[in-house]
């Protein structure tokens, strides 16, 4: 960019020579052009300035015109002013060519004005810049140039270092520093609180060099540098020798060590490591039961309503049932740390059964057996577990929407009533202290109810009718399935049969042509079974379920192909003799059933009927005896074993019908009109009433009333 100057003087010389003081250049430099003579006013007066543009020549232009425009050649004449001389700076462009170190440049005495045309910096601010590795400095007029020391290198003025920004004089001597600064590498070593990982932390080292470089004048010079850098490797030996001094003897890895020594990056290496211990595992266990009172979702009726009372299900148990099975400790694995000493796994611990009441445990220890039906409970105090089966259910409360339904396989005792539409029902036996109204009430062996039954259905025992009745039918079943079984491998020797292709097909056509021949009584049996288990359906729990469904679709119902094979039959055969010996035994609990006051209710009991306060409108059915503190009005009674009453029947003609069988009797302190006494097919109707009876058949067959 060219650099040029204009200047007013008394004549052509003085602004020539201003203008080249301003620009800081030699005559040779420069291209000289007078713009304006000037010329002298009359008397002295008014004269003009003579006005020369000074232009400072490239150097390639310098160096072959040296002298393109001789002042002669502009005609200056040093004598036409003789008055005071004032110059006029007019316009200043940005240097091409930086001038000598030596060189400065001062503002006129005059207060002559400096206009900046390329940069905008005002000359009389000085300037700073660097030129092959030298500083220049030109200051102009009151003010000095400043200048603030590159980051990382050490910069000298006049042989003190430079800290900060500082302003500069053209007689300073600045100075970089030339001898390269040395930044060790920093590491250590640290082991964790395990000792088992020994980590390298690393800032690697390196050996920095600064250059200057070049810069323009400026008013304020950021100094420039270009930085070359050294790495300074960390030594190995030191490395190892320190693990040494901390104790790490194994697990060191010398790969890592050498990587995280000739890394270029600050970084953690993870040098030494031990082998840590591996853990064992304590003993643990599976229960196969429900521990806790499960609550279910309402369930869909057959009509398409919902039933919001089959809403929770009791964790029960039956007798031989496993309870507890448990899993042995597993052992750990000791390791070793860093300085080489074992590290020991943490001991463990075997789950240790104990037996409370209902439970027995196997002689192997590892598994806890219900000796009897009802609910199982287990507490663990740390590892050890006690089991108990607890022989009934107490339920604390009324039984209603609230608490849903009760099943329960087991004894089941309420401390208060049963709302209407709820339904209690035991595989063992019921008592309830409050009243039981418009309810479902079913006992397998006994119920003891302390408050009235009113629009209740009960029924005590007849659980046990559905295995009297399939008992027999077990025993059948698993009888002729291995007369079956063997049927069966007998063909498969033939030619005409082959095992292994029925058991590509299944044995649903082999067996389906056998049950209708030879086995007939076998089909019989498991139709019969299978109709039992329908209509008990409700009774049942999954595993009478499952097996009912086994047998439909394996043996009745071959639509889907029935069993596969020989051992599927084989594992039926003994599915079903294990269910036969469930139900296979005398029952020695009595099944009766207590009550305080019955009305307008059904009450069917297999063994004794007891009411304590009365009965009214009621009908009752029980296989043994039906004895009643109070008194009986209206309804039908029936007890197969004898009837012993204190008042039956009710002034004004309510209809009161007592029934026993032929060898049974009636007794009654008094009988109201219209009672009726049945025994066998004998009956009598009071017409009044009367006292003390006493109805049976003599040995005739007549009845005899007293």
């Amino acid at each position: 960019m060219e650099r040029s100057i204009i200047t007013r003087a008394k004549n052509a010389e003085l602004a020539v020579e201003e203008a080249l003081k301003l620009l800081a250049v030699s005559r040779e430099q420069v291209q000289i052009e007078v713009i304006d003579p000037g010329g002298k006013g009359v008397l002295g007066l008014g004269a003009r300035l003579t006005v020369v543009k000074v232009t400072v020549l490239s150097q390639e232009r310098n160096s072959s015109e040296s002298a393109s425009i001789p002042v002669e050649s502009a005609e200056i004449k040093s004598d036409e002013f003789r008055e005071p001389v004032n110059i006029q700076t007019d316009q200043v462009s940005s240097p091409s060519i930086p001038p000598s170190p030596s060189q400065s440049v001062s503002s006129s005495s005059s207060a002559a004005l400096t206009k900046v045309a390329s940069e905008e910096t005002s000359i009389e601010q000085g300037g700073i810049g660097i030129r092959g590795g030298k500083f220049w400095i030109q200051a102009t007029g009151s003010r000095l140039p400043l200048l603030t020391p590159p980051v990382g290198a050490v910069l000298y003025r006049n042989g003190s270092p430079v800290e900060g920004k500082i302003s500069v004089a053209p007689d300073d001597e600045l100075e970089l520093e030339s001898e390269p600064i040395r930044e060790e590498g920093v590491w250590k070593i640290e082991i964790d609180d395990a000792c088992l990982k020994a980590k390298l932390h690393i800032r690697p080292g390196f050996e920095k060099t600064f250059t200057l470089q070049d810069s323009k004048l400026q008013a304020h010079l950021v100094v420039p540098v270009s930085e070359q850098r050294r790495f300074l490797p960390i030594d190995q030996v030191q490395v190892v020798d320190t693990l040494k001094e901390l104790g790490v003897v194994y697990g060191i890895r010398p790969s890592e060590i050498g990587q995280a020594c000739q890394s270029q990056q600050p970084g953690v290496f993870v040098i030494a490591e031990g082998t840590p211990a591996v853990q064992g595992a304590n003993g643990t266990f599976t229960t196969n039961f429900e521990t806790e009172t499960k609550r279910m979702s309402p369930q869909s009726r057959e009509d398409g309503t919902i039933d919001y009372r089959e809403i929770v299900e009791f964790p029960t148990s039956i007798e031989g049932q496993v309870l507890v099975r448990t899993l042995p400790a597993k052992p750990g694995r000791p390791g070793r740390d860093l300085m080489d000493r074992p590290i020991q796994p943490i001991a463990v611990h075997s789950i240790e059964l104990a037996a409370g009441e209902g439970v027995s445990i196997t002689e192997d220890g590892r598994r806890a057996v219900a000796i009897r039906s009802g609910m199982p409970r287990v507490k663990q105090q740390g590892f050890r577990l006690h089991l108990s089966v607890l022989p009934k259910l107490s339920h604390r409360g009324d039984v209603d929407m609230k608490s849903g339904n009760i099943r329960f396989r087991g004894d089941v005792e309420i401390s208060g009533g049963v709302h209407p539409g709820m339904k209690v029902e035991a595989t063992g036996s019921i008592a309830i202290r409050g009243a039981v109204e418009s309810a479902t009430v079913e006992a397998a062996y006994s119920l003891i109810a302390s408050g009235n039954l009113i629009h209740t259905q009960v029924s005590v025992g007849k659980r046990n009718e559905f295995f009297d009745q399939v008992e027999p039918l077990l025993l059948e079943i698993s009888s002729q399935t291995q007369s079956l079984q063997s049927a069966i491998e007998q063909l498969g020797q033939t030619a005409a049969f082959k095992l292994n292709d029925l058991q590509k097909t299944g044995l649903g056509a082999l067996l389906s042509v056998l049950l209708r021949g030879k086995f007939k009584t076998l089909q019989v049996a498991l139709t019969r079974f299978s109709e039992q288990a329908t209509q008990n359906e409700a009774q049942l729990d999954e595993e009478w379920k499952s097996y009912a469904h086994t047998l439909k679709y394996g043996f009745l119902d071959l639509r889907q192909g029935g069993l596969r094979d020989v051992r599927e039959l084989d594992a039926f055969r003994l599915r079903t003799l294990q269910l036969a010996e469930s139900v296979i035994g005398p029952e020695d609990r009595p099944i009766f059933a207590e009550l305080q006051y019955v009305q307008n209710s059904h009450v069917s009991c297999g063994g004794n009927v007891r009411i304590a306060k009365g009965a009214y409108n009621a009908a009752i059915y029980c296989q043994g005896e039906l004895e009643a503190k109070g008194t009986v009005r209206g309804g039908v009674y029936f007890a197969a074993k004898g009837i012993i009453l204190k008042e039956v029947g009710a002034p004004g003609g309510i209809v009161t019908k007592l029934q026993v069988p032929e060898k049974a009797f009636v007794r009654a302190q008094v009988v109201m009109e219209g009672t009726v006494v049945q025994v066998g097919r004998r009956s009598f109707q009071f017409i009044e009433a009367a006292s003390n009876i006493h109805a049976r058949l003599d040995h005739n067959g007549e009845l005899l009333l007293f």
